[in-house]
């Protein structure tokens, strides 16, 4: 996706409609591409992320895979969004259908919504996948637009991940350890190269310290964190995952994996730093 980042370097952004009380008005184009998973590919995602040996897809793969038509989308001529500078904030997924990975998926891919948010809008874009013309999955990316603007509305939307709890007890389910190439590696595997993850020169020029982990790369190795504590992996069929992103991810680190909540039908849990003082990110995922 080298191409996409030079595009999103040059395109000029017609900041007026970001300041405008209302929300910018979104591209109405779908962008499609068939997507033929590569087996080989996929075991080195399953590898990379430690997802247990199941005949279930990772429910991350697919929305990875179709990183590039996002960008695309992002990339509209008529979009008012800037593609460098906008915020992973959130992740909703879908499995509607099992998953055939060794039949193609029809990936369609358009802006979904556009809402206020305390510091801009939060622009959101829709993954849908088909395969022998049914809908069998689908995901939400939320990415945040800053924008110093005094109507903006005062609130964050969708700031937590919100749900029925009986008891807020955590369990830790462990560690992840992230080295400082991680960044580097899983842009090899899913072609996302945004500076801000690979080394501490280019992270510095977008105003991070030092690189970040990817969002969809932490968000996967803690769901496969859970999957791994399942007594039979094979069995476990992960229908929903809902993910808000809260803090970023420096790297190298070690982050903890807490769950709470958990039902025969759902579970939460939360990404924090070892100490647990500081919360990465917010999953909550159903069956």
């Amino acid at each position: 996706m080298f191409r996409e980042y030079m595009q999103a370097l040059i395109k000029r952004v017609d900041t007026r409609k970001l300041m405008q009380f209302k929300p910018p008005s979104l591209p109405q184009r779908i962008y499609t591409k068939t997507i033929t998973v590569d087996n080989a590919h996929y075991g080195k995602y399953c590898n990379e992320v430690e997802w247990p040996a199941s005949e279930r897809m990772h429910p991350l793969y697919l929305q990875m895979l179709s990183l590039p038509l996002q960008m695309q989308c992002l990339l509209d001529k008529q979009s008012p969004f800037p593609l460098l500078g906008l915020i992973h904030s959130g992740n909703k997924v879908s499995v509607l259908l099992t998953c055939d990975l060794s039949e193609p998926f029809e990936c369609r891919v358009r802006f979904y919504d556009v809402n206020p948010h305390n510091r801009g809008w939060e622009v959101e874009v829709q993954l849908e996948a088909y395969q022998s013309g049914q809908l069998v999955y689908k995901a939400v990316s939320s990415y945040l637009v800053k924008v110093k603007a005094v109507h903006v509305a005062p609130r964050a939307l969708h700031s937590e991940i919100d749900g029925p709890c009986d008891s807020e007890e955590k369990l830790s389910i462990g560690e992840l350890t992230m080295p400082s190439e991680t960044g580097r590696r899983y842009a090899a595997l899913s072609g996302d190269y945004n500076p801000i993850h690979l080394a501490t020169f280019t992270a510095k020029l977008f105003g991070f310290k030092k690189p970040i982990a990817h969002g969809m790369y932490t968000l996967a190795r803690a769901i496969s964190a859970y999957a791994a504590t399942q007594d039979n992996p094979n069995a476990l069929q992960i229908n929903n995952v809902d993910c808000r992103f809260k803090r970023p991810v420096f790297l190298p680190n070690t982050v903890s994996i807490q769950q709470h909540c958990e039902t025969d039908s759902n579970v939460k849990i939360d990404v924090t730093n070892t100490q647990g003082s500081v919360t990465h990110l917010q999953i909550a995922m159903s069956f």
